[in-house]
């Protein structure tokens, strides 16, 4: 059973990437179950990657894509269907797009160990939770989707700063 521990949290990754592949296919009364199922994935596969102490930054990278994946294809599937305006998309990206940026320049700069150091962090954490309330808020509650999508907004901007600072202060450890 202990070979398959190093797997089972990876597998709920990948789950997040085929509820991203097939959510535009979808009707959308059953958006609500892909995002509930993803942000279920989300939780297990930390969770358990802790609990049987099995984390390793390939499975935080796979469950960073599939987590920026999701939230992608979610919103770009809630622009197409009129739930969300397309200018909301960018302040609940911020983070993704500063550490797309940051993994572009460590791959740009042959300083990918300095990326590689960064942990997930609690602002992160916070971030992804925002964008799976805000999803569930615009389906449920959309004449509150304003009021999480500001909430979301702000922990994405925290978090990319919080992310873009790391990044540089080891990219400054890495060059003494």
């Amino acid at each position: 059973m202990r070979r398959y521990t190093y797997v089972v949290p990876s597998l709920f990754s990948l789950i997040r990437l085929l509820l991203a592949i097939f959510l535009p296919f979808f009707h959308e009364r059953f958006w609500i179950l892909f995002i509930a199922a993803a942000a279920l994935s989300d939780f297990l596969d930390g969770w358990l990657a802790r609990r049987w102490q099995v984390e390793s930054w390939q499975g935080g990278l796979l469950d960073a894509v599939a987590d920026k994946t999701f939230v992608l294809v979610t919103l770009c599937v809630f622009v197409a269907a009129g739930k969300f305006s397309f200018w909301w998309i960018f302040p609940v990206i911020i983070r993704d797009m500063i550490v797309a940026v940051t993994v572009c320049s460590a791959v740009f700069l042959k300083k990918w160990e300095a990326f590689k150091g960064m942990d997930a962090r609690v602002s992160g954490k916070l971030t992804t939770c925002g964008q799976f309330v805000l999803f569930m808020v615009v389906l449920l509650f959309p004449e509150k989707a304003i009021y999480v999508l500001v909430l979301a907004s702000c922990c994405s901007i925290v978090a990319g700063l919080d992310y873009g600072r790391l990044f540089f202060q080891a990219l400054r450890r890495q060059s003494k």
